[in-house]
């Protein structure tokens, strides 16, 4: 198909609606095909247009690159917004990954609500997209490759070129006469992208002339698959949340054959922003956490993410290690405390069935951290009870326990924020009482 600012046209039009358009400016010969589309559309588009340059420093003509682009941006009269990059890769890391995931990290903080960011991968990009995934052993996520449209910080990510090929864009540019700048590492076949653009694809050229459209076509029907897979595992996932939102019903996710239940754990760990683990780990959360023993409290751990089980729960937080004081925290003045370790803050609030405010302000206030052998006697029931079987009671995950700030009035256990008030003080009728309330920062607590 032939390269067209008509053509382009009739893709922009089908997009979200946004006040402002930005355009992911490289240099190369693809931002610069893009970029002049949209010059030549400015006056039928119904957005701003502003153009974004990514400077990694990772070659030593990355100064020209910007110049390039500040020169074409200002023929356009298009404003330019360069963000300089830092890039601290790792070992084990791959730069490739660590400069895409800065590069589009930096483009969002450009965004406004709502707005447009459009990058120019074209259908060729798409197939080896597509190739690259299946010899990773993708799944449907992977194999849909780059979605035509897809929500992207503040707004949305478009990529209108994605049905047209490369040797369209160089026709495009070549009779506008367009300048762009290559870059060297294109050609470095270290690099996979690479040496399946220049050995894999025409090697299947030039037995299948069409190989890329049809592996784009191929990663078409593969999102529009992608998107019953994610409706349906929406729907089992409404099924097998517990009240608490965060956790799912063990009972209910047995009733899933194990198709359904691995598509569901995906689901719901993409959605709580967590990376997805291998299909080992997955296999060990369907077999350990969801089908193990009742009495079982498995940890799957990748990344910094956990998953854990604990009786009729299957939790997702991230993997935590938090250095907690040993000796009390004195809470000396103000309604406000906040505690150490992002655990977050305790408040003190006038408020009914609290404890009572003259010795809440005449006493010496603690808060400790569980170390074994609390005992409370909550009003209404007769004798002292546990920490630990309160805990068992409320149903209290026993990795969350430690983490819970208990304020101690005068040396005595008196509130466990959000549960009860242990009953050692009497309250008169009518007396002002203040209630404590814990914000936790986690969202694992």
């Amino acid at each position: 198909m032939n390269l067209t600012a008509t053509r382009l046209l009739e893709t922009l039009r089908q997009l979200p609606s946004a006040s402002s358009c930005h355009i992911a400016l490289s240099g190369g010969l693809d931002s610069c095909v893009l970029l002049h589309l949209l010059a030549e559309l400015r006056s039928q588009l119904p957005y701003d247009l502003h153009a974004i340059h990514v400077h990694h420093g990772l070659q030593y003509q990355a100064d020209s690159w910007q110049t390039h682009c500040e020169r074409v941006c200002q023929g356009y009269d298009i404003p330019l917004d360069t963000v300089r990059l830092t890039l601290n890769v790792n070992s084990g890391e791959s730069l490739e990954a660590v400069a895409r995931e800065a590069r589009y990290r930096a483009m969002a903080e450009q965004m406004g609500e709502g707005d447009l960011l459009l990058t120019a991968q074209h259908q060729d990009d798409q197939a080896e997209t597509l190739l690259l995934q299946l010899m990773r052993g993708s799944g449907p996520a992977g194999l849909a490759s780059m979605p035509p449209l897809t929500h992207f910080g503040p707004g949305w990510l478009a990529r209108p070129l994605l049905t047209f090929s490369r040797e369209s864009l160089e026709a495009y540019a070549e009779h506008h006469n367009l300048s762009w700048q290559e870059d060297p590492s294109n050609r470095d076949q270290r690099f996979d992208r690479n040496f399946i653009r220049h050995q894999v694809m025409p090697l299947l050229r030039s037995r299948w002339p069409a190989a890329a459209t049809t592996l784009s076509r191929a990663a078409r029907l593969s999102g529009e698959l992608l998107m019953l897979v994610r409706e349906e595992a929406e729907e089992d996932l409404a099924k097998a949340r517990t009240k608490d939102v965060d956790t799912l019903s063990i009972t209910a996710l047995k009733q899933f054959n194990s198709i359904r239940l691995r598509n569901l754990l995906r689901h719901w760990i993409s959605a709580n922003d967590a990376p997805l683990p291998s299909s080992k780990k997955l296999a060990r959360i369907v077999c350990e956490a969801v089908h193990g023993r009742i009495d079982a409290v498995p940890l799957i751990t990748w990344e910094d993410w956990e998953v854990r089980r604990y009786r009729d729960r299957l939790y997702l937080s991230r993997a935590r290690v938090i250095d907690l004081p040993n000796q009390p925290l004195i809470w000396s003045a103000g309604d406000e405390m906040v505690l150490p370790e992002g655990l977050g803050r305790l408040i003190a609030r006038p408020g009914e069935d609290g404890i009572s405010a003259v010795r809440w302000r005449q006493g010496e206030v603690e808060v400790r951290f569980r170390r074994g052998g609390e005992r409370c006697k909550i009003s209404g029931r007769p004798g002292h009870r546990s920490l630990k079987k309160l805990f068992q009671e409320w149903g209290v995950p026993p990795w969350e326990r430690e983490y819970i700030p208990l304020i101690y009035l005068d040396g005595e256990l008196t509130v466990i924020p959000g549960r009860c008030i242990c009953n050692t003080t009497h309250v008169h009728p009518g007396e002002q009482t203040v209630v404590i309330e814990w914000e936790s920062e986690s969202n694992w607590l």
